[in-house]
């Protein structure tokens, strides 16, 4: 099974997250849809299990079977690697960036009927537990195995939940830069092509336009 083709994903106007993760994996190389499926659904059932002893605690629930059972954390050692933007190779290598743990977490939690959302701070993307919709979230950071962390004093709006778009847009950013340090301009310049299929606002656009121009004269 293939994921869905990534431009179809970015029409919709409100994707799983993790569906249009993988469907920009898929842009890249093969992507087995049905065995990573059944890994997040696997970590789900394992965290809803967690969610049935006395006193369950949804955040300490998630980190114990992801962060802690399983060993995903953030991978310090070759931190922008294209392979820790890519969900089905963290899921594999049970190492990522922080935003392409937080979309694992995101999903694993939503199969959980947990309110997760990601949250992207300045420098940093960490997962929001927003249990009361426009409260302050709790907020975890999964690079760092799903600990707790505490929020930073920002304004409301800094602590808002990302939508899939934008948070796809950032990882596509994460691999423009990835490709073009590692002198992979192809890739690069699909990647840069890519975020244009994303909605975004005009100025954005005619940014990422212009990004897009500049490295296929980098290519020529």
């Amino acid at each position: 099974m293939t994921p869905v083709a990534f431009a179809e994903l970015a029409c919709e106007p409100d994707p799983p997250v993790e569906e249009l993760a993988l469907g920009l994996a898929a842009e890249f190389r093969h992507v087995d849809l049905g065995p990573v499926r059944a890994r997040i659904d696997a970590l789900a059932a394992e965290v809803e299990a967690e969610l049935g002893r006395p006193d369950p605690d949804p955040i300490s629930a998630l980190a114990a079977i992801i962060g802690r059972r399983h060993g995903i954390s953030g991978d310090a050692r070759e931190y922008d690697h294209p392979d820790n933007s890519m969900l089905p190779a963290v899921l594999e290598r049970r190492r990522g960036l922080p935003i392409t743990l937080s979309v694992l977490y995101v999903a694993v939690a939503r199969r959980s009927g947990i309110p997760l959302r990601g949250v992207g701070l300045p420098g940093h993307f960490v997962a929001g537990h927003f249990p009361v919709p426009g409260a302050r979230p709790e907020l975890i950071d999964p690079f760092h195995g799903g600990v707790r962390i505490a929020v930073p004093d920002l304004p409301e709006s800094a602590l808002r939940p990302w939508g899939p778009h934008e948070t796809v847009l950032r990882m596509i950013n994460n691999l423009v830069g990835s490709f073009t340090k590692r002198g992979a301009l192809a890739e690069a310049i699909h990647a840069a092509d890519l975020r244009l299929l994303l909605p975004v606002d005009p100025a954005d656009m005619e940014r990422l336009t212009l990004e897009a121009r500049a490295l296929r004269a980098r290519l020529n």
